[in-house]
């Protein structure tokens, strides 16, 4: 029996705007940083009070992205463990523990493939049962989300890595036009997971429907069989 999703759907999509909003802002900050060091290194003075100011907005600004990160990845995770186990119910080929999808994200190496395998096999697997059980055409569907999703997140990470291990051996304006670079990289990877979750929201609407349908269906030819 498929159990409902929506509830945490709806959280999940305050989530990512949080997110955006965040990391907007985020990005907005690190702009500003640049052009202040840009202007400093021409010889521009700026008032010690305002560059205090600045710092402490600074601060705050990241506080809020990393708690709005760790909400979306917190819903994500519950989000996705449920698509996973409702399709896990009408699919026996998605055969992997549905506790991967928790503990894949703790071990490493693992936590760089098993979540993206994962979420790769419950999006083929969805679209297979709308293409199998109705005429519905997933125009929209597009192969290569999952793949795009990975390689960036593997990126941001490996240039974050990057970005920590040289933070006190290079230039400032380098650090900063690295962050610049994750920060746009990561905006970009989030509108498409927003772009994917907003398609696999649909399907797993139609598919939830579907199976109600079914299971009525089913009840009715029990009563006619009783009478």
């Amino acid at each position: 029996m498929l159990l409902s999703n929506v509830s945490r759907g709806d959280a999940l999509i305050v989530a990512i705007k949080l997110l955006i909003i965040s990391s907007v802002a985020s990005l907005n900050c690190l702009l500003i940083q640049h052009n202040i060091y840009t202007k400093a290194n021409l010889g521009v003075q700026y008032v010690n009070k305002d560059l205090v100011r600045f710092e402490t907005i600074n601060f705050i600004v990241t506080i809020l992205n990393i708690v709005a990160a760790a909400f979306f990845f917190i819903v994500f995770i519950v989000w996705f463990y449920r698509a996973y186990v409702n399709m896990q119910s009408l699919d026996t080929r998605l055969n992997d523990s549905k506790y991967w999808i928790i503990f894949g994200w703790l071990i490493p190496v693992f936590n760089l493939v098993m979540p993206y395998r994962l979420l790769n096999k419950m999006t083929i697997s969805a679209v297979s049962y709308i293409h199998k059980n109705t005429s519905t055409r997933l125009k929209k569907f597009r192969s290569y989300w999952i793949l795009l999703l990975w390689v960036s997140f593997l990126l941001i990470y490996l240039l974050r890595l990057y970005q920590y291990s040289i933070a006190t051996r290079v230039d400032v304006m380098f650090i900063i036009e690295l962050g610049i670079i994750i920060n746009t990289l990561s905006l970009l990877t989030l509108f498409v997971f927003a772009s994917y979750f907003n398609f696999y929201r649909k399907i797993e609407a139609l598919i939830y429907k579907l199976e109600h349908e079914n299971k009525d269906k089913s009840a009715n030819c029990i009563e006619l069989v009783r009478e």
